[in-house]
């Protein structure tokens, strides 16, 4: 550097330099001047009093006789207040209030700094939003929102508890911190039930309000395949968009389990869950084996567009849902376990997914079945006008890898092009006639030798379908009028018959039955127009009654896929088939004749009255003269007392009892019978109800009971279990777990809320 240039830059430096010290001093001129005004804001009371006494000197005010002070969003309430503003002090007796937004506190006498909002009211009770109650003999306020009690009790009954009368629960403790919206941290505290002491601890942390981390209740139970059970979950609030449930479980007779719940959202369009558990069970094949089982959920919408959802469940093996009593009943009865990840985009004309798919059985006495599609990628052109003409094209192009156990693994790709003409014959009749071509192309056979193969298909429908509708008009207040819509149709469906035994069989696109066939059906719809309170007009669907069948014009003896025979129930009429003669070829297909006329199927649902409602779907053999299948059920509410759901599933199995177990049809016969019950014969009592039974074998297969009392500050309860056979475990089991969860709502719970112990 020059010489000449260092003492240039001092000579700027310090010609400069007093044109920032002005600036600087301003901003911390200005900055000073906000906190004093804070500050002075925060010192400033306003006195009202029967009878005021100034030292204008000594900065000192006595008032008596219905005393209240304002302090910027605080008013202090009392008989007789003595006010130094000197050492910024309130000293009040008699009948003392503080007023603090919407928290308050009640007591005999206060000390009070009213500038730092802290202070020590003796014999004091304090209320928090939504129902949080405290008393003791010492309250300190330690800030806005931070109370320590000395001798003190914590409640949340007092919402719906008023005093002179008892509480349900509170927590006596000799020390405890109140923090609002947060917790309550207690020392040498004990839990009172209806006055009487039921628990001690030397330190508890409960949580205020509905996401706050501490240990929650414990569970306890016994069962007579379990023993006695003890569960000590553990709550972490992570953050506002994010928490993990971490539970512990010891079993007497089976050891201990670890489960672990996290949620998250990461924001207004994506949120989901993970669930795990690991468990090492004595009772188990192998004793040595770690048991586990994983389901995560996740929902994204980027878009309205595009969309992310995802459904990951795994299980180390097939029998961990069935063993223990508190999973719930859906996946102790489940057959199947499936994972999927779907990525979706649609646009105007246009859908893309892309999925990776994997299903498990978990029958135990089946063999284990697993399929994966890693990955399928669907695209759909929807409906839309070829050139400009009345014609309307339709796409549907999938490309996969299959995996499966039972066949060669193996890629397709699947073309699915449809033309079709909607044509409207009169103003109450309606044609569509269609064509389509389908063209599934495979990367291997179904013995694995000689490369891939393909299969075109043909496919040709005409459907003719008509609307009459007629309306009456009714003289009643609530119901403007009721309508009767008749909608017959009849359609013809052709698919070409192809050799479809080189194929290998994954799923239902894999095997296409030949169709020679002409369907009708005839549907009778009654609604009701209800005039609401606001003048406006709803529909409402009072009753629905469909018959269907088919007629198949060339029937004859042909090869199914045994997975397409698997699916077909009593009420498709799509296909229909003799189980009776039919005969296993011993490669996944067998040769059964086909039935002129499909099952009759009627599909009755209605619901007459508001709180009733009742659906019915039989399929009748017209052949053999009787019921082939059924599905039924009704539901009846009312909401006073509860209300009652039955369902019940019939599948004939009289056709293949006989045969033998490799048949596709072997042991269909099905029958059970499923109800709910939800019954408040009292006041904050509850009773669920979940039952199975099965009428073949004239057996209860399980009856799930929840007995459970409820105030808006704490719901205590039984669950029940009693199962008739345990998967792996030979013999029935009874099982019973107690639940107490206070509650700081300040509402008491619906119901329904004990039917959580019956399910997920």
């Amino acid at each position: 550097m020059p010489r000449y240039l260092l003492p240039v830059l001092l000579a700027l430096f310090v010609l400069t330099l007093p044109c920032f010290m002005p600036v600087v001093s301003a901003q911390d001129t200005e900055s000073r001047g906000l906190l004093d005004k804070i500050n002075e804001i925060k010192s400033t009371v306003r006195v009202e009093a029967n009878e005021i006494e100034r030292r204008e000197r000594d900065k000192f005010t006595i008032a008596r006789g219905d005393v209240r002070i304002r302090m910027e969003n605080r008013i202090l309430n009392a008989d007789e207040v003595e006010l130094d503003q000197v050492q910024e002090i309130i000293r009040a007796r008699g009948r003392v209030q503080l007023i603090d937004g919407a928290s308050r506190l009640d007591g005999d006498r206060f000390e009070y700094h009213y500038r730092t909002n802290t202070g020590v009211m003796y014999q004091a009770k304090g209320a928090m939003p939504p129902a949080t109650v405290f008393q003791g003999v010492e309250i300190h306020k330690e800030g806005d929102r931070r109370y320590r009690l000395i001798q003190g009790s914590f409640t949340s009954c007092r919402i719906c508890q008023p005093e002179p009368g008892g509480v349900d629960w509170e927590i006596w403790a000799k020390e405890a911190v109140v923090e609002q919206d947060e917790y309550l941290e207690a020392k040498s505290a004990s839990l009172w039930i209806r006055g009487i002491p039921s628990l001690y601890t030397p330190y508890i942390t409960y949580p205020i309000g509905p996401r706050r981390t501490g240990l929650l209740i414990p569970r306890i139970g016994g069962g007579g395949k379990s023993g006695f059970t003890y569960k000590q979950p553990f709550f972490w609030a992570i953050d506002e968009s994010q928490d993990l449930t971490l539970t512990g479980i010891y079993r007497t007779d089976r050891g201990a389990e670890g489960q672990a719940t996290y949620r998250y959202v990461l924001g207004p369009e994506a949120s989901g869950l993970v669930e795990g558990r690991v468990l090492q069970d004595r009772r188990s094949e192998d004793q040595s084996e770690v048991r586990a089982s994983i389901i995560a959920r996740h929902d994204q919408q980027w878009s309205p567009e595009l969309s992310l959802k995802s459904d990951i469940n795994y299980v180390s093996d097939r029998r961990i849902q069935r063993r223990f009593p508190e999973t719930p009943p859906e996946l102790r009865t489940s057959n199947l376990t499936n994972s999927r990840i779907f990525l979706t985009q649609i646009w105007s004309n246009y859908g893309l997914q892309f999925l990776v798919d994997d299903t498990r059985t978990l029958e135990p006495d089946i063999t284990d079945s697993r399929l994966s599609r890693l990955p399928t990628l669907n695209f759909s052109a929807f409906p839309q006008h070829l050139f400009g003409s009345p014609i309307l094209l339709e796409t549907q192009l999938s490309g996969t890898y299959l995996q499966r156990k039972e066949t060669t693994d193996s890629g397709r790709a699947d073309l699915f092009p449809k033309l079709s003409l909607p044509w409207r014959l009169l103003p109450w009749a309606t044609m569509t006639p269609s064509i389509g071509f389908r063209e599934t192309a495979y990367t291997n056979r179904t013995d694995g030798v000689g490369g891939g193969t393909s299969r075109e298909l043909f496919e040709a429908r005409n459907e003719l379908q008509a609307r009459f509708l007629r309306g009456f008009e009714v003289a009643s207040g609530r119901v403007d009028r009721v309508v009767h819509l008749l909608e017959p149709r009849i359609s013809y469906w052709f698919i070409n018959p192809v050799g479809q035994q080189r194929i290998p069989q994954f799923d239902n696109v894999d095997f296409v039955s030949p169709q020679n066939r002409v369907t009708y059906s005839l549907t009778n719809r009654l609604l009701a127009k209800l005039k609401e309170a606001d003048g406006s007009i709803r529909t409402h669907e009072l009753l629905s009654f469909s018959l269907s069948q088919s007629v198949n014009l060339n029937r004859r003896t042909r090869t199914f896929s045994d997975l397409f025979l698997n699916a077909l129930t009593p009420e498709r009429i799509d296909q229909a088939v003799r189980e009776a003669k039919a005969t296993s070829l011993g490669n996944g297909f067998t040769r059964v004749p086909e039935r002129r006329l499909s099952n009759l199927v009627a599909d009755l649902r209605a619901s007459p009255l508001q709180n009733l409602a009742f659906y019915g779907v039989t399929a009748i053999n017209t052949e053999r003269n009787r019921v082939d299948g059924i599905e039924a059920g009704v539901r009846f509410a009312y909401p006073e007392y509860g209300r009652i759901d039955l369902a019940h599933t019939f599948i004939r199995g009289g056709d293949t009892a006989d045969q033998p177990d490799s048949s596709p049809f072997h042991d269909r016969k099905t029958s059970g019978i499923i109800g709910r019950l939800l019954l408040t014969p009292l006041k904050n009592v509850a009773i669920n109800y979940l039952g199975r039974y099965d009428p073949r074998r004239n057996q209860s297969l399980e009856n799930n009971v929840v007995l459970s009392y409820a105030t808006c500050c704490w719901m205590v309860g039984l669950h029940f279990l009693n199962r008739a056979e345990v998967p792996g475990i030979r013999g029935s089991e009874n099982s019973v777990e107690f639940f107490l969860d206070l509650l700081t709502g300040g509402a008491p719970p619906p119901p329904e809320r004990g039917a959580q112990y019956l399910r997920r």
